[in-house]
């Protein structure tokens, strides 16, 4: 059994996760990321680790792919007027928008398990006109909203800073 003292994440990439992300101009060994299966592709189930500063914002968005998320420092509003704090845990199903997510004044951690690993990247947002859009982060497309998180540039291997932003 591997272990990882709080704050700490796996070293080791798989090798095609590492080609695929240097492709994209990203650098895998610096998100704080673990492949929950063995399995050489995409859909495998992955878990992130979010930190976010205080009072930092993610904007409304989702994912195609199921979403468990867990608050273990700090708390978080939820976007619909809850607060969660250590322990609390939350779900989004595929292509659901959610949020947005504000760290309370002591920042937040969470962990986000992400039912395949593609759908971390992939980040639906609404549109002008209420419809879904999607950007994929691996092509360097963010959407509008998007305010980078500290560490961000640590992920980007020759990429433009923040990335081209989704229209």
């Amino acid at each position: 059994m591997k272990f990882y003292p709080y704050g700490t994440f796996p070293t080791e990439v798989p090798a095609w996760f590492e080609k695929d992300l240097a492709a994209c101009g990203m650098n895998a060994s610096a998100l704080g990321l673990w492949h929950l299966d063995k399995i050489e592709e995409w859909s495998v189930p992955a878990a992130y680790f979010l930190k976010m500063p205080p009072n930092y914002t993610l904007f409304k968005h989702g994912h195609p792919c199921q979403r468990f998320e867990i608050v273990i420092q700090g708390s978080l509003e939820i976007g619909d007027g809850r607060t969660a704090t250590v322990g609390d845990t939350f779900t989004a199903d595929a292509y659901t928008l959610y949020g947005p997510h504000t760290a309370g004044p002591e920042g937040c951690t969470t962990i986000e398990i992400f039912s395949a690993l593609e759908g971390m990247f992939r980040l639906l947002y609404e549109g002008p006109n209420g419809e879904i859009l999607e950007a994929d982060a691996r092509e360097g497309v963010v959407p509008p909203d998007y305010v980078p998180l500290p560490g961000d540039e640590d992920a980007m291997l020759n990429a433009p800073a923040g990335g081209e932003v989704a229209s």
